[in-house]
Formats: C-alpha cells, sequence, structure tokens
C-alpha cells in the first residue's frame, strides 16, 4: 500500500486535488463532503501519528528505531 500511495503522491497535479470527496462515515453515521485536498492532509498526517505510535512501543521495549526524523532518515531512492 505504501508503494501505491508513494506511486499516486509523486504522479498527483494539484488539479487532482480539487473537488469534494464524499463517503459514508461509520463513526458519524451518516455521508460527509470534504474537500478532497484537506482528505489527503488528513491520510498523511494519520500515519504520522500511527509512526509516533510505533515508535514508543518499539522504545518501551528496549529497541532503538533509529532516526525517525525526514530530514536524517534513510529515504527511499528511486
Amino acid at each position: 500500500m505504501d508503494a501505491e500511495i508513494t506511486h499516486w503522491a509523486m504522479h498527483v497535479r494539484p488539479d487532482g486535488l480539487a473537488g469534494p470527496l464524499t463517503w459514508y462515515s461509520g463513526v458519524a453515521q451518516k455521508e460527509l463532503t470534504r474537500p478532497l485536498w484537506l482528505c489527503v492532509v488528513q491520510l498523511f498526517n494519520h500515519q504520522t501519528h500511527h509512526r509516533g505510535q510505533v515508535t514508543t512501543l518499539l522504545k518501551q521495549a528496549g529497541i532503538d528505531p533509529g532516526i525517525t526524523d525526514l530530514p536524517w532518515a534513510p529515504l527511499a531512492r528511486d
């Protein structure tokens, strides 16, 4: 899934983020519509939240997760 998200993010154009996204929310129990760009921002923000959780759990288990700050982390290369 990460590869698919990365591929999409590398190829999306600004006009591809225009317009609304509508979905049924099980939490809100109703249909919601939000700007597509806002939903994409939430996707990446939510991933950050979970990476923080995993890092905390690893550290609590005595495992050093290594560098997690993006400017210093090893990045995927083409």
